[in-house]
């Protein structure tokens, strides 16, 4: 399923928190000040650049000519463009550009970088600690496949065990020999195939079992209107497409959601274990957490954004949670 611009908004940020609260942040963005960040991304430029990074370079600086390097460019930049990047890591603004999320994936080595519409990013690699993707050397984005040792080769199929038994036919013609052997083989091969068969068929017949199982499960769970579901208090509930909920709004189905959106109704058992867990919300001074991003699902249009340490230190561990 492809992955939404917010949502991979969301994946960057929670990457980036991740590694600030290990401590593996490049040095401008530990000590956020505009020119530090600046000062980061021209060291940067001089050492890991390809054509996706590029391109984010250019955007983000403003500046199209082809004639001048990155590292160029980025000298060039002007350094008032990078606050309001460093704004946004620090709380002070609730939203900000595209450009500066991509500039921001650049600079911790997002491996899903860059969005691009219909294109799928996960963040499995970040959660995983694996190396961000690099079209300078793609080789090392695959794992190393040895070739196998003549130990290792497998020693044949099921047929060749008969042929020892079969070469004693040798000694009395070479064409009973060859019908010999073409007829224990063609056994071994319709006995064989024979135990596929009957393999593929119960398999055939269980996913179909599971499946029907599963078809009714959901008709009777959401009713004949389709498959559909509304917010109840803290989670989502499944429900017929043409039913009505007296004030709530009616949404395409997500499984995803309906079975890992909640909201955390005691904020006190968040610990610094939530980095890339919990989401959260401020609207009219009053915090709301979640355990999925996206939409936040009452106050439509309005994005959950990831918790940092600075959310989970000031409003959570100090008790001074907003009302």
């Amino acid at each position: 399923m492809a992955t939404s611009y917010p949502d991979y908004q969301q994946l960057v940020m929670r990457a980036y928190e991740r590694k600030k609260a290990n401590n593996t942040l490049p040095h401008g963005l530990m000590y956020l000040t505009p020119a530090k960040l600046k000062e980061e991304c021209v060291k940067k430029c001089t050492t890991d650049v390809n054509r996706r990074d590029e391109k984010i370079i250019r955007d983000f600086c403003g500046d199209l000519n082809k004639g001048r390097s990155c590292h160029a460019i980025m000298q060039r930049c002007d350094t008032d463009k990078f606050r309001p990047l460093v704004n946004y890591l620090k709380e002070k603004t609730e939203n900000t550009d595209e450009k500066n999320i991509e500039l921001l994936a650049w600079l911790i080595d997002f491996a899903g970088r860059p969005w691009e519409i219909g294109k799928t990013v996960t963040g499995d690699d970040e959660e995983s600690g694996a190396p961000a993707l690099n079209e300078v050397n793609p080789v090392t984005d695959s794992p190393a496949t040895l070739p196998a040792m003549e130990s290792d080769k497998p020693t044949g199929n099921p047929v060749i065990p008969e042929i020892p038994g079969m070469l004693t036919l040798m000694g009395s013609s070479k064409g009973k020999e060859s019908g010999g052997v073409k007829t224990a083989e063609t056994v071994n091969q319709k006995k064989i195939s024979g135990r596929s068969a009957k393999t593929l068929a119960a398999a055939v017949m269980l996913s179909l079992a599971l499946g029907t199982g599963g078809m009714w499960w959901w008709k009777d769970k959401t009713g004949p209107g389709g498959n559909c579901m509304y917010w109840h208090e803290d989670h989502y509930e499944p429900v017929a497409c043409n039913q009505k909920i007296p004030n709530a709004r009616v949404i395409a189905l997500d499984t995803m959601k309906l079975k890992n959106f909640r909201k955390i109704t005691r904020p006190d058992t968040i610990t610094y274990q939530a980095l890339g867990k919990v989401w959260y919300s401020k609207i009219n001074g009053k915090f709301e957490y979640y355990t999925y991003g996206g939409e936040h699902p009452v106050v439509f249009d309005h994005q959950l954004k990831p918790i940092t340490i600075y959310i989970i230190d000031k409003y959570i561990l100090t008790g001074m949670i907003t009302k």
